[in-house]
């Protein structure tokens, strides 16, 4: 027998990518002549050599859907006059970091805030100056007074890149204003949405105070656009009015987004026993006109029973601080107040429990965190008909009672006195399912998402 014909090394390398040839061992005349050179009959390839061509094909690509990569974060910019560990400044910080801890996981939130604390010239202990750091996860700058120019702002938000710049005040000039003066000279990139959050500053009893100085401001703004394209962030339907009320047309467009909350356990909180003696009343928050703490003394002195007022909080303004003074020595036998000092964030819920009813006849709230703090301790809280917070009665975890009337604050108090242990067990339960439903809203929340979420998808507003 003659032997077979080998293709030459070209024309086998051919035939071996055209799937012709095998590199598996012969087992038989069809695999050593795979195409009838020996023979001399042309064939097509052998079935075994089709059945390895496709075993070669590339598997299919995956699901489109499991490649994706994670959504981006909007980043969020925000101007605050401070930022934990300060604490002083009350209920703007804590609005702010219960916005960072419920919205941080959907939202790149970079804090520009001061390196010390409400009335303290004192550097923030443990944190460093001029750079950005992690605190708990959010990135944070705190400058010193040369980081707060209008070439250090301007060039902060043109490093930052955000889609929203967010503006913790109205009216305080390194935080709110400067910031505006830069996007107002075109110092800043198009496409960034700016949103103002006022703080309860547009009050009628807030724009009382050195009201002619706000007036003017308020005059220049409008006459140079300051603050045109705006979108407002309001606390309450309340302050959408007073808003539309100060800013006219300029605030046109205005949303609605309740300050956010810690988020409570169900449980409520453990009822304790009172012990004998005089009535526990507190007051916690900075000592200032706005907070009423002279009226709050007038009102305790007028009680016939026997109590204990308790003030706590940071002395903002000393001047009004002393004329508070003189009450405080005229309280008779059997009245006893007493400012206790400073009060640590993670200690403002565990004092305040310690007493039987919190008193806030404040001029004016957007919010009130502490009085949200009150109820989630279970204690009941007697406050002014100046808070979003109107159906304290109707719930059983409070009282709302005009300012103009002082009597109708002594009747809660003396009322409250006399009740009996079932009685404050029942409005101490009423209190915290109070303060559990407002931390547990889903329309809150939603609507506090969208300030920042809707920025990242939505032309922001023509300035």
């Amino acid at each position: 027998m003659a032997p077979a014909v080998r293709p030459s090394i070209r024309w086998r390398s051919f035939m071996r990518r055209c799937g012709l040839l095998s590199d598996r061992p012969a087992r038989g005349w069809y695999d050593a002549d795979p195409i009838g050179v020996r023979s001399g009959r042309h064939r097509f390839p052998p079935r075994p050599l089709l059945r390895e061509r496709q075993l070669r094909q590339p598997p299919p690509p995956r699901e489109i859907g499991t490649m994706k990569p994670p959504p981006r974060r909007p980043v969020v910019l925000v101007f605050a006059a401070y930022y934990r560990p300060a604490f002083r400044s009350g209920g703007p910080l804590r609005t702010l970091l219960n916005m960072v801890d419920q919205l941080g996981d959907e939202v790149d939130f970079r804090i520009f805030t001061r390196n010390h604390d409400l009335g303290s010239r004192e550097p923030l202990a443990g944190v460093p100056l001029g750079q950005w750091c992690d605190v708990d996860g959010t990135q944070v700058f705190y400058g010193s007074s040369s980081d707060r120019s209008l070439s250090a702002v301007s060039r902060m938000i043109r490093d930052v890149g955000p889609d929203t710049v967010y503006l913790n005040s109205f009216l305080d000039p390194s935080f709110s204003i400067l910031p505006l003066v830069v996007r107002r000279c075109g110092w800043t990139a198009p496409g960034i949405r700016w949103v103002l959050a006022p703080r309860g500053e547009f009050a009628p009893s807030a724009l009382r105070i050195k009201a002619p100085k706000k007036r003017l401001f308020r005059s220049a703004a409008r006459l140079t656009g300051l603050h045109a394209g705006l979108t407002w962030q309001a606390s309450s339907d309340f302050e959408r009015d007073d808003i539309r009320r100060a800013m006219g047309g300029i605030a046109a467009d205005i949303r609605v987004a309740t300050d956010l909350t810690e988020r409570l356990a169900d449980m409520p909180p453990p009822a304790t026993p009172r012990p004998e003696g005089p009535m526990r009343v507190c007051l916690l928050s900075r000592i200032s006109p706005m907070k009423n703490v002279c009226y709050a003394i007038e009102v305790v002195l007028r009680l016939r029973c026997p109590v204990e007022f308790s003030i706590h909080g940071p002395i903002e303004d000393r001047a009004y601080w002393e004329t508070c003074q003189p009450l405080i020595a005229a309280a008779p036998a059997g009245c006893r107040i007493a400012w206790k000092g400073e009060v640590s964030p993670d200690q403002v819920r565990a004092t305040i429990a310690r007493h039987d009813l919190f008193l806030l006849p404040t001029r004016g709230e957007n919010f009130g965190h502490v009085i949200f703090e009150s109820l989630a301790a279970g204690v009941p809280v007697l406050v002014s008909d100046r808070t979003p917070w109107r159906d304290l009665d109707a719930r059983g975890s409070g009282w709302v009672r005009p300012l103009e009337t002082p009597q109708a604050f002594v009747d809660v108090l003396e009322s409250a006195a006399a009740r009996d242990s079932a009685a404050r067990r029942a409005a101490a339960v009423s209190a915290h399912a109070h303060a559990l439903e407002v931390s547990r809203s889903a329309a809150v929340l939603g609507a506090n998402r969208g300030l920042f979420l809707d920025a990242a998808t939505e032309a922001p507003p023509a300035a």
